[in-house]
């Protein structure tokens, strides 16, 4: 009796079993009809109830990492939801010994948008030496505070640390604090998630702030220039090309402490820029964006770049890569995922950002010796973006304002009605996606190309000397409203604007 009594206790019970991996011991935790827990390392164990994985660090342990099926997870009051699993579902988890509390600073740090279908956060910043951060959030007004446990992995030339909280409230303020192994407090700040159903999303559209010059204090003054026109920005959409030299951590440093108060607490969404997959700005170093934001990705190789989708109010947003191929920009695997991508969605506005530009009045867009990636990109991407009803295409890479008219998905301008409401020219129920350049936001201006077909383009401009630009965009269900502004920053005033938009519906 005692026999049959184990033995039916045991099917129930935690099956404990030592092996080696790696040369460490593993713990092996089979919960009963749930999924199978490896715990690497010294210092940690685990159990899970109810689709929650709570985890109990050692004084001097910390957590490198935590797998479900393959996928990165983070701790938050060292719990993981799982969501759906099943007895073949694999957590791995990852624990190392602090061998040391350094005492160090944080470089690089971006606030971005991690994955909307779960309204998650992440954090991404750098350090000199690998390291157990935790960041603190706390709920405002409520008090209510999460400890997120961030993951330090190895980069070209320190650390990165990522820490994603989960489940967040809409239209609510979050307040967090990143604080290093040794205790210290290294910096503060605040950010408001989106509301649920927002009635309007302001963004900025900034590009290829990179300058070895200023690196960074341009784009700072254009930040401020942008609180001036708006009464809120929403998100950043970086449309590549942050740095000079994507490999030299040091202009990221520079480039991100000039803007660290505004992009530590406004969500910015980056695009990767030839200077980060052009080997004559690598050195041979790799997944630059990826080591610099945290965004829930498709499976993909992210050495030259990435690409992903998420959604803000009625707004599908897509960025794509276009170092994926050297010759088309747009590689195949790419092409494909992005096809099912605007396939699923259901939401009114669809914009697209990639850095290579298919329509622009500079080099590389209309020199012959320079445009061939460009004329790639309308041959593989135009028609997709036409077929899937894209209504805007945010563009880089050559230092100029450029709007294009609708262009469908043979690269011919079409004749669409427009109405001007308060000095605003908007196209009215356009059929085909617009393409907008919105200059350099550092100070390597460029001019518009003799060859540059003006029958494309509703409005160009070069950007005079020691001026860079942005636009500020607004989305509501019926229109997108967009002010392109220019900027003097050796002399601190603005030196013109220019609006325009999409009305959806034909009157």
């Amino acid at each position: 009796m005692h026999k049959k009594l184990l033995v039916v206790i045991s099917l129930f019970a935690l099956l404990i079993s030592c092996t080696a991996c790696t040369g460490r011991a593993t713990l092996v935790i089979q919960t009963p009809n749930g999924p199978e827990i490896r715990i690497y390392g010294d210092g940690v164990d685990a159990t899970f109830e109810n689709g929650v994985l709570k985890l109990n660090k050692a004084e001097n342990s910390y957590l490198s990492d935590v797998t479900v099926d393959g996928e990165r997870v983070w701790a938050v009051n060292d719990s993981c939801k799982i969501g759906n699993y099943t007895p073949e579902t694999e957590i791995r988890v990852t624990a190392e010994t602090l061998s040391e509390k350094p005492e160090q600073e944080i470089t690089s740090l971006l606030l971005s948008l991690y994955d909307t279908t779960q309204n998650a956060y992440s954090l991404t910043w750098h350090s000199e030496k690998q390291d157990a951060f935790q960041v603190v959030f706390t709920e405002n007004p409520t008090g209510t505070q999460y400890t997120v446990d961030a993951f330090s992995d190895e980069a070209s030339e320190d650390y990165v640390n990522r820490a994603v909280i989960y489940d967040l409230k809409a239209g609510t303020e979050y307040s967090y604090t990143i604080f290093n192994s040794a205790g210290q407090a290294k910096y503060s700040a605040a950010f408001t998630t989106a509301e649920a159903s927002p009635e309007s999303v302001t963004f900025l559209h900034v590009s290829d702030t990179q300058d070895e010059e200023y690196n960074g204090a341009v784009w700072e003054k254009l930040m401020a220039d942008a609180q001036t026109h708006t009464e809120k920005i929403d998100l950043i959409m970086h449309t590549g090309d942050m740095v000079q030299y994507g490999n030299q951590e040091a202009l990221w440093t520079q480039m991100l402490s000039h803007v660290r108060k505004y992009v530590s607490s406004i969500p910015i969404m980056l695009v990767s820029g030839n200077h980060s997959y052009w080997s004559d700005y690598t050195d041979g170093t790799d997944d630059i964006e990826y080591n610099h934001t945290t965004v829930k990705l498709p499976k993909q190789d992210t050495e030259n770049g990435q690409y992903y989708s998420f959604d803000y109010g009625d707004i599908h947003f897509v960025v794509l890569s276009s170092g994926d191929s050297s010759k088309k920009g747009v590689g195949k695997e790419q092409l494909a995922w992005l096809q099912s991508d605007l396939a699923s969605t259901e939401k009114s506005w669809i914009i697209v950002s990639i850095h290579n530009p298919l329509y622009s009045p500079g080099k590389y867009g209309s020199s012959e010796d320079r445009n061939g990636v460009a004329l790639a990109l309308r041959e593989s991407l135009a028609p997709v973006l036409n077929q899937y009803d894209v209504d805007l295409v945010l563009q880089g890479h050559d230092h100029v304002f450029a709007l294009t008219y609708p262009m469908d998905a043979n690269s011919t301008p079409l004749q669409t009605k427009t109405v001007t409401e308060n000095g605003c020219t908007y196209f009215e129920a356009p059929t085909a996606p617009v393409y907008l350049m919105s200059g350099a936001a550092g100070n390597q201006n460029r001019g518009v190309v003799d060859e540059y077909n003006p029958a494309f383009f509703a409005k160009t401009k070069a950007l005079d000397d020691n001026t860079a630009g942005y636009s500020v965009i607004t989305v509501t269900k019926e229109k997108l409203t967009a002010t392109y502004y220019e900027y003097d920053y050796a002399n601190n005033k603005p030196v013109s604007e220019y609006s325009w938009g999409i009305i959806k519906e034909a009157a």
